[in-house]
């Protein structure tokens, strides 16, 4: 792993969540910034969004059986203790762009879509997007900050055939910037 990304994850590691989750209406004034709205508005894959402006490369942090936090668990109405986590940094011309986190019950894996099991360092959003077994049933979005800087994430719970699982993107663009 290379310097900037060794510090951008120190950098990550203290980011605190700013505001409850919420529907956009709910934080939509309080986005001071068209670039940050667009993103986090976007229809389709952030992946696909990222290659159309430069040159996309995906970092995994993590991604194995993992504990989660109970919000989390209940975000996706899931007892399971098996789940998976994956965390990824998204770069556009080396610069980091998203971090993302993908929680998945190892049921939704094993009864839902297997190939969520094994994505390794391949985009989620290539196959999200890209079959149509996947729904999303509800997005919120909150805000994060890190010393005086102000970020915007959203977290989408989707299902695949019934079994549930959710993907958190927080977009890392300075709001104040």
């Amino acid at each position: 792993m290379n310097g900037i990304i060794s510090d951008l994850l120190g950098y990550l590691m203290q980011l605190k969540q700013l505001s409850s989750w919420g529907s956009f209406n709910s934080i939509k004034d309080k986005v001071h910034n068209e670039i940050i709205t667009s993103w986090l508005l976007e229809k389709g894959p952030i992946t696909k969004r990222i290659k159309k402006t430069g040159s996309f490369q995906l970092n995994l942090i993590q991604d194995k059986l993992s504990k989660i936090s109970i919000d989390d668990k209940k975000f996706i109405n899931t007892e399971s203790e098996k789940i998976k986590k994956r965390e990824v940094i998204l770069l556009c011309n080396d610069l980091p762009i998203v971090f993302a986190q993908t929680i998945i019950p190892t049921e939704t894996i094993e009864n839902g879509f297997s190939e969520l099991g094994n994505l390794g360092t391949k985009p989620l959003g290539d196959i999200l997007f890209e079959k149509d077994i996947f729904v999303r049933n509800s997005i919120v979005f909150a805000s994060f900050t890190n010393d005086s800087n102000t970020y915007w994430g959203r977290k989408a719970k989707y299902s695949v055939k019934g079994y549930r699982f959710s993907v958190m993107e927080i977009f890392l663009i300075n709001e104040n910037d």
